[in-house]
């Protein structure tokens, strides 16, 4: 079994590593997936507010441009 060092290398270690490779290697190594966060009933309420607010905006915009068009 790896100890916690092991597993991952001194930073200038990683700058030797990631510099040696091509750079098709190079993004598939930086590449790491962020898992989806689950959002609490107060956040889900911003961010359904702000969908909401940027809807009723898009329509005030689309028909303040058909009134200046008229």
């Amino acid at each position: 079994m790896m100890k916690k060092s092991e597993a991952h290398p001194a930073p200038a270690d990683q700058f030797w590593v990631l510099s040696t490779l091509e750079p098709d290697q190079l993004v598939k190594a930086k590449k790491h997936l962020i898992p989806r966060r689950h959002l609490k009933g107060r956040e889900l309420l911003v961010l359904w507010s702000l969908r909401l607010y940027l809807l009723f905006m898009m329509i005030v915009v689309a028909y303040q441009v058909w009134l200046a068009a008229r």
